[in-house]
């Protein structure tokens, strides 16, 4: 087991870091509709902004706690679900964690075990570079799913993204479950697409989830509104909500089968 959490006991509360080394392939998409979905659910849900762009800050900005992502590494916290949705936004703080101590990640994982008896889920929004705060992100979680688009130049990063998620579940957290990679903003017409998809699943059929989501306007438009897409009171937004919908549940399924 993992040393750090001998020191703080086992968990209740899962935890589930949404992450790729590369940017726009959809983590905020995934990550906040995993949010709303498990609130649906009627779970206690938290939800930590990593990234300081903030987008996934600004769609669940009706959700916001007190607490600041940077103040997650350097401070004890804890506090009441006022919700059964609870967002710890980004902030700019955020940008000098990359320059700190590595023991801040130490800081990050007491964090995330006080909210243990709190909230039944967390969720994990992390930058689209390695550093510090995606490192402490995958230490820390049970759960890892991977947002990916399916053009050769996001393609030829996954060795990458996937080396570095292993190589911190060997080394630090061999509990981790990799849920797997969803191929996102997918467009059936698109002839590379297609054979880029081929070329995923005779590569890493194991490690994809069996659900594609394709270009939708209603998904950046429900987004815009804060809310998720099956609110969306559009014709157009039934096929995206179908899709999300089909990815969350298979993960949704990973994540209640592993009880750690």
């Amino acid at each position: 087991m993992n040393l750090l959490f001998k020191e703080t006991g086992e968990r209740k509360m899962k935890t589930i870091a949404i992450t790729n080394q590369k940017g726009g392939v959809g983590k905020t998409t995934i990550a906040v509709h995993l949010a709303f979905d498990l609130r649906d659910k009627g779970k206690r849900v938290l939800f930590i902004d990593t990234d300081p762009q903030g987008n996934s800050t600004s769609t669940l900005g009706n959700y916001l706690a007190d607490a600041k992502a940077s103040m997650m590494f350097s401070e004890p916290l804890s506090f009441e679900p006022e919700n059964g949705l609870n967002v710890i936004g980004a902030d700019a703080g955020l940008a000098d964690i990359e320059r700190a101590d590595p023991v801040v990640i130490k800081q990050f994982m007491l964090n995330i075990n006080n909210f243990n008896d709190t909230f039944d889920y967390c969720i994990i929004d992390t930058p689209p570079t390695m550093g510090l705060r995606m490192t402490a992100a995958i230490m820390v979680s049970d759960f890892v799913v991977s947002p990916i688009e399916l053009e050769s130049y996001s393609i030829s990063g996954i060795t990458t993204m996937l080396q570095t998620i292993f190589g911190i579940k060997e080394k630090y957290n061999n509990k981790l479950v990799f849920v797997g990679m969803v191929p996102n903003r997918f467009n059936p017409r698109s002839i590379d697409q297609k054979n880029t998809f081929i070329e995923l699943v005779k590569n890493y059929a194991h490690l994809i989830i069996q659900a594609k989501i394709g270009i939708r306007s209603s998904i950046p438009e429900a987004l815009v509104n804060k809310i998720p897409v099956w609110e969306v009171k559009k014709t157009a937004a039934k096929k995206a909500a179908e899709e999300i919908k089909n990815a969350l549940n298979l993960i949704y399924e990973v994540m209640e089968k592993n009880n750690g």
